[in-house]
Order: C-alpha cells, then structure tokens, then sequence
C-alpha cells in the first residue's frame, strides 16, 4: 500500500487476520508508486512520480523494493525520466505496462512513456522504456529505451507486448517490433 504527501510511505500490510489487519513495516521515501507489481521472491516493481521534498512531483518513477522481510522492507533501486508533465501509458490504462517471466528468475518489462524533457525542448520525447528484474542478484537493469519520436499523442491505447525474445508495439495505430 501506498499514500503520497510529501513523502511516499511504502505500507506492507500483514493480513493473516483479515478482521484485525496491522502495518508489519513501512518505508518512506519522495515521490510515490501509482502501480506496485508483485515479482516473484518477495520484490514489488513500482510506477508512479517521483517528487521534490515540498511534494512538488518531478518525472516518472519506477522503483524495486524487497519485501520478503515485512517488517523492513528495502529499496534496492529507482530511476527517474523525464521532468514534470512526463506521464507513462499507466497513467491512462491499466493495460499501460507488460511483464514477461523470461527464465532464470528474470522478469522483463516494458513501458511505453511521453518525457518532458528538461533540457529546454518543448516537446515531449515518445519513448518505450524496458527493464530486466533479476530475482537471484535482486537487481534492476534498464537496457536502453527504444526511441519513437517527439511529440504529444495519446497512450490510451498504447499496448506492449514481449514474446519470446521480441517487444511488439501497437502505438498510435502502428505495430512496431524490436528484438529485446
């Protein structure tokens, strides 16, 4: 569970008496997760903004916490992209991310985004982010993003899709493929 004021309290929960639930243990941290996955081994895959200390949001976050210890859990990783106005196609779907278990206790993921950039550019840059989760080292990788252009649309319908060793795109009425 997550809240978002200032700071982004990480809440686990313990619900083994579901008529008396209790927090096991709590992390606090800037920004906040809009999306928590759960990923095998006890590690969560969060999505959501990363913020400022005033709680003034900054770019799209995505964090790794370990949580097989309820009473600690543990960020082990976050990055951010993008500044503020940056959004991801989880802000308007719930359909916005994919997840492939690609063996080895490795889970893949894409993430099609729209980035502010903070250079000064005025358009946003159209990107698909990919991350690798490894549940033996606990480790977030993030192999480069594949670029697909500048500009506002709509990542309503925006879907991601990874078979095999591919990542299919359908992006404003395109289908895009990449080898992973």
């Amino acid at each position: 569970v997550v809240t978002f004021r200032q700071t982004d309290p990480l809440y686990v929960l313990d619900l083994s008496n579901p008529a008396d639930p209790r927090t096991a243990g709590e992390l606090e941290l800037p920004g906040f997760s809009d999306w928590l996955y759960p990923l095998d081994g006890g590690l969560l895959f969060g999505v959501g903004k990363d913020a400022n200390e005033r709680g003034e949001l900054l770019g799209v976050k995505v964090a790794l916490f370990d949580v097989r210890d309820a009473t600690r859990p543990a960020l082990l990783d976050s990055r951010r992209y993008g500044d503020r106005g940056s959004m991801t196609a989880l802000d308007v779907s719930a359909r916005g991310l994919s997840l492939q278990a690609a063996g080895g206790g490795v889970t893949r993921l894409a993430l099609p985004v729209l980035l502010n950039p903070d250079d000064g550019r005025t358009l946003p840059q159209q990107q698909l982010l990919r991350f690798q989760v490894d549940g033996g080292t606990r480790t977030l990788a993030t192999p480069a993003a594949f670029e697909l252009g500048s500009g506002w649309l709509d990542l309503s319908a925006a879907r991601s899709l990874l078979l095999g060793n591919q990542v299919h795109l359908l992006l404003d009425g395109k289908l895009q493929t990449w080898d992973w």
